[in-house]
């Protein structure tokens, strides 16, 4: 199963990276864009994705605001509940939009293709929704700050993972644990503020992160 196009390496000058990003098709979650084109990744199949996000900061609550923006219903459960205020202040107020749970809370929101779901886990044990819960039209998300070699075996479960930058540690683990070529997981720990990767089974892209407005005000901070 692929999330990318079937496309020609490309190489990069640590001097552009931040302007570096393949051209994908033209339908999914926009996440970035670069001189190439915009950075879109399949996030909804008819298939349940599991991916994972690898940032510090609000990387995981920008991309549920884009999900939301494309009609998907947002669930998150998280073991800091206040954290999420802002997200959960600019969306239209109702369950139909955003849920957010404590941790320990079980998950029983369902995708559709109209409708499909994104469920967000930024617990400490990234189980809130187990794979074999999963349904269709279903996207889990598993958040964390970094990444230890003990998470290599893991990564192996993902079909995405998405991230600023990374150390040399964290990015050798990435790479072992989506088979990127050495030379390309090299990048990861070399990307400028602001410049997001996203990898799939032996694939790497990046694109640099361009916020709207209200994403600004949301996430600039």
């Amino acid at each position: 199963m692929s999330y990318f196009p079937t496309v020609q390496a490309h190489e990069f000058n640590a001097d552009n990276l931040g302007d570096a990003s393949l051209t994908l098709p033209a339908a999914g979650l926009v996440l970035g864009s670069g001189q190439a084109g915009a950075l879109v990744v399949r996030l909804f199949r008819s298939d349940p994705v599991r991916l994972c996000v690898i940032s510090a900061g609000q990387l995981a609550q920008l991309i549920a605001y884009r999900a939301l923006a494309v009609g998907a219903h947002v669930t998150v459960v998280t073991d800091a509940v206040a954290a999420w205020g802002r997200l959960v202040s600019a969306v239209p107020r109702g369950p139909s939009w955003l849920t957010v749970l404590p941790t320990g809370a079980r998950v029983t929101a369902t995708g559709t293709l109209a409708r499909p779901s994104l469920v967000v886990d930024a617990t400490r044990d990234h189980n809130a929704l187990p794979r074999w819960e999963q349904g269709d039209w279903q996207t889990f998300v598993c958040v964390q700050s970094g990444l230890q070699p003990s998470d290599e075996a893991r990564m192996r479960s993902y079909d995405l993972l998405i991230t600023q930058q990374l150390d040399a540690a964290a990015a050798d683990v990435a790479r072992r644990g989506f088979g990127l070529a050495k030379d390309r997981a090299g990048w990861l720990t070399q990307m400028p503020p602001g410049v997001v990767a996203v990898a799939a089974a032996g694939q790497l892209a990046f694109g640099q992160l361009g916020l709207s407005t209200m994403e600004q005000r949301l996430f600039g901070s």
